[in-house]
């Protein structure tokens, strides 16, 4: 008796056992809107100034260099975690979706081009308070709103990226018959709480629980032998 297996067979348990590399890499992508939940959190937990504006963040700010290190840097990796799946995701969406999973890809790529970056912003500010006093940080940066035509065109994309870009890709899975109606619905409402609740922890814990939510999405959508 023959014990050849047939090709087509090999294809397919090779299809089923992908090899150790990229199980990584699909563990990597499933652990990333987790890890942007809980490093967020973090982030609203060391913010010296968390749900504050105007006079009385500048001067926690100005006193709070090292908290700010903190929040600045965990929101840095938050925010990339948070819409990397968007770009990553979208050359495994071949069939239906794909357009959409092109858009979604796009607001990320504008997302982690101008964010990350932005955050440095935070420093910069504690270090104009501790030289020049809390109020000179509003006339600074009023100056540079004035002046910095640049500005908004990178702070709006980053924004518009950082708010859509999971959920539209999210959606491209659900278009492709890969993802339940919730994924997308998850991902959206994730950023919702976090907007509403002024970037503070409650709203980060809520954002955590949403964001495993589309873990779980992910996990089920990048099972091996699931296409497109």
């Amino acid at each position: 008796m023959s014990t050849t297996i047939p090709a087509s067979a090999g294809h397919q348990l090779d299809a089923l056992t992908p090899p150790p590399a990229v199980r990584v890499r699909r563990w990597a992508l499933i652990a990333m809107p987790v890890l942007a939940g809980v490093l967020s959190t973090v982030a609203t937990l060391a913010d010296p100034a968390a749900g504050a504006n105007g006079a009385a963040m500048h001067e926690a700010y100005t006193d709070g260099m090292q908290a700010l290190q903190i929040k600045s840097f965990s929101f840095h990796w938050a925010y990339a975690f948070w819409v990397a799946p968007a770009v990553l995701l979208a050359s495994s969406v071949i069939g239906r979706g794909r357009a959409i999973a092109n858009v979604a890809a796009v607001l990320g790529f504008f997302a982690l081009a101008t964010m990350p970056g932005m955050l440095m912003v935070d420093w910069i500010q504690s270090a104009i308070g501790q030289h020049y006093g809390p109020e000179a940080i509003e006339t600074v940066f009023a100056t540079v709103e004035e002046q910095a035509w640049a500005f908004p065109l990178l702070q709006v994309p980053a924004m518009l990226g950082l708010f859509l870009a999971l959920p539209v890709a999210m959606v491209a899975l659900w278009r492709a018959g890969r993802a339940r109606w919730w994924a997308p619905a998850a991902a959206l409402l994730a950023f919702v709480a976090f907007m509403v609740s002024a970037a503070t922890w409650p709203g980060t814990v809520i954002a955590t629980i949403l964001l495993t939510v589309v873990a779980v999405a992910l996990e089920r959508a990048t099972r091996p032998g699931i296409g497109s």
